[in-house]
């Protein structure tokens, strides 16, 4: 018994040991002479006038992040459930500081309602969700983030390799030492949590400083408009529905995307009944949330769309706009 485990207790050691070994390699890991590093310097070089050493210079000072990976698999939007989804955005104090950031920014909203057509509730609320209204724009080296990403995340490696080139051109547009930005564990930045590529194209200068800072509410909430209308947004359009549905619903309508595909006549045929008053023919996409407390259907139109585009998961946009509705009532109830 003594022998079993004390080769059971050897085994274990060798385990830690060989993870521990392994993370600290891969922690030192130089991404400049990465394997597929080679692809990303060609590109920086051909399309955007870098010379190599100052690609590897940059590379060279990213390291392996394993907690980067671990938020990645553990997000939320993958293993809460609705309802402590839910919870955990629509808590009062953030609806209490979502009215009182609508107040701060009344001015800013007026001219941004008139000149994008986006409701200044759903641009709170995506500061409310995204930072705590500018509370916590994150704590994470963004070319940490974006490195561990691009070359350790075989799934959405080319995602975050490209994010990871549109960050390097921008810290050179912004003259930014790239290891010295913080955002959010997948790369995003500032009050609006923009990733590199939507910094560099949708970022607006909101206050004329002749500088784009989504760091500064004026910018951040200008360049949440001006994203959103990029996207398809609706000036006054719907966002979403309840929906009561039929003893037979057709389940078959029900996909992964939330993109509208189906007019609500059509909804209506397969047993989705909205519970409001809604033109037969707007397209609209079912969504349904499963939860122990039971299933909930809901008919998501453009403007739900455009809300994931920040999100493509059903339980981030609808939070936001749940979220942006108790503020706007909230706001309303205070005068």
């Amino acid at each position: 018994m003594r022998m079993v485990v004390k080769c059971f207790n050897f085994y274990l050691a060798q385990l830690v040991l060989f993870a521990a070994l392994s993370l600290s390699s891969l922690a030192s890991a130089d991404y400049s002479e990465h394997p597929s590093a080679q692809a990303l310097i060609d590109t920086l070089v051909s399309e955007h006038d870098f010379t190599v050493e100052q690609v590897k210079a940059v590379l060279v000072e990213a390291d392996t992040q394993q907690r980067i990976l671990d938020s990645m698999t553990n997000a939320a939007e993958k293993t809460k459930t609705w309802t402590a989804y839910r919870r955990s955005f629509l808590s009062p104090i953030r609806i209490t500081q979502g009215v009182k950031f609508l107040a701060k920014h009344e001015q800013i909203f007026d001219q941004v309602e008139q000149q994008y057509g986006v409701p200044r509730e759903i641009i709170t609320a995506i500061v409310g969700v995204e930072t705590n209204y500018g509370g916590y724009t994150g704590k994470a080296s963004v070319l940490d983030a974006l490195a561990t990403l691009a070359f350790e995340h075989p799934r959405r490696s080319r995602f975050f390799t490209s994010e990871l080139v549109e960050f390097i051109v921008l810290c050179r547009e912004q003259q930014w030492s790239p290891e010295q930005q913080l955002g959010s564990y997948a790369g995003a930045m500032g009050m609006s949590q923009f990733m590199p590529s939507n910094y560099r194209r949708l970022a607006v200068d909101g206050n004329g400083d002749g500088q784009v800072d989504l760091f500064e509410p004026v910018d951040a909430i200008h360049s949440i408009a001006n994203y959103f209308v990029h996207h398809g947004w609706e000036t006054e359009g719907r966002v979403t529905s309840r929906a009561a549905v039929s003893a037979e619903f057709d389940t078959s309508v029900i996909g992964k995307s939330i993109k509208p595909n189906r007019s609500v006549e059509d909804l209506a045929l397969a047993g989705y009944h909205p519970q409001d008053q809604v033109p037969a023919e707007r397209q609209a996409r079912v969504i349904r949330f499963n939860d122990a407390d039971g299933d909930e259907f809901w008919l998501g139109y453009q403007n739900f769309y455009v809300i994931s585009r920040y999100n493509p998961r059903s339980k981030y946009a609808m939070a936001v706009y749940q979220l942006s509705q108790s503020i706007l009532s909230a706001a309303k109830d205070a005068g």
